[in-house]
């Protein structure tokens, strides 16, 4: 699929829940919410250390470990396959606070409305059953 975007105008969407929205009827639920949508040409990154830098940029997104682990293999930059979409159109979108469309007749009724904020949060490190002994987790980690 990837091979196919090469040269090809796309559409990338990411979106972080924030909450949940209940409103008095379940017509009006919703949720809270941070989104962009970018569009653009995508265009191959090449050459390895172009896209080691590229590679290093998301990875350190998820888990700053790219310090810490293994170093990718020539083998596995040669392999991975990078794009680059250049911010030419793009845009967002923010939603947040209450219930809001409840009909007036719901107003003084007798069902809960508001919202639920989503926290988000990390959990202890897991050991794999197959490390060896000693190796603690990278700092940042626990």
């Amino acid at each position: 699929m990837l091979r196919h975007a090469i040269g090809t105008d796309v559409c990338a969407t990411v979106t972080i829940l924030d909450g949940l929205v209940v409103a008095r009827s379940p017509f009006h639920n919703s949720m809270n919410y941070r989104s962009v949508v970018v569009r653009g040409v995508a265009t191959e990154v090449e050459g390895s250390d172009a896209k080691r830098a590229a590679l290093r940029l998301v990875s350190n997104q998820v888990v700053q470990t790219w310090k810490t682990g293994r170093p990718p293999t020539k083998v596995e930059i040669r392999r991975t396959l990078v794009l680059r979409v250049p911010l030419v159109e793009m845009s967002g979108k923010v939603r947040t606070g209450g219930p809001s469309g409840d009909e007036p007749a719901d107003m003084e009724g007798p069902h809960w409305a508001g919202h639920v904020h989503l926290e988000y949060g990390w959990g202890a490190p897991v050991r794999a059953e197959d490390l060896s002994p000693g190796i603690e987790p990278p700092p940042g980690a626990d």
